[in-house]
């Protein structure tokens, strides 16, 4: 049985078809659903050092950008496959839910990053941005998704992450 999650601030939700722990660490693979407008990973772009992930549309309409490129993904469109390191970002811009398949190779942390996310959701401690109201959580999140900016060197914010995320575990639990 698949399990999904609900995101109570967004609207959004995650249908895991294959899982992290199901693949033996392989990959992870979800139906997302973005409720109309809903801007989850709009901005600012970011990348991702050790993982692929792949965007499948499956109904609506999901804009992406992903290196040197904007689309508008539908139905029927090519999957986009964004490579480690390669800056991206996605959202739904229409008054439409958008489902769209997300695969990514290998998972590390994404999924207990996903699962940590909407529960903060479901507590009413996140923003409609998926932004935590507490920088504990914040930083948690960012060491669980190995999410980097550019314009500062990635090396130095996965230390500054997981440092960060290891002292905010102290005052704030993850599970």
């Amino acid at each position: 049985m698949n399990e999904t999650i609900h995101n109570h601030g967004t609207g959004d939700q995650i249908e895991f078809l294959q899982t992290d722990e199901g693949t033996g660490g392989r990959m992870s693979k979800f139906i997302m659903t973005l409720a109309p407008g809903s801007a989850w990973a709009k901005s600012p772009r970011h990348f991702h050092p050790h993982q692929t992930e792949t965007f499948e549309v499956v109904s609506g309409e999901l804009n992406i950008t992903f290196g040197d490129q904007q689309k508008v993904l539908k139905p029927g469109d090519d999957k986009v496959v964004v490579e480690p390191f390669m800056l991206h970002s996605f959202w739904n811009a229409t008054d439409q839910e958008t489902k769209f398949v997300a695969e990514i190779f290998p998972p590390k942390n994404i999924e207990k990053g996903l699962r940590l996310t909407y529960k903060l959701s479901e507590q009413g401690r996140i923003s409609k941005n998926n932004i935590p109201f507490s920088p504990f959580y914040t930083l948690i999140l960012m060491d669980y998704f190995d999410s980097y900016f550019r314009f500062i060197p990635w090396k130095f914010q996965k230390a500054i992450f997981g440092l960060g995320a290891r002292f905010a575990r102290l005052f704030v639990k993850d599970d």
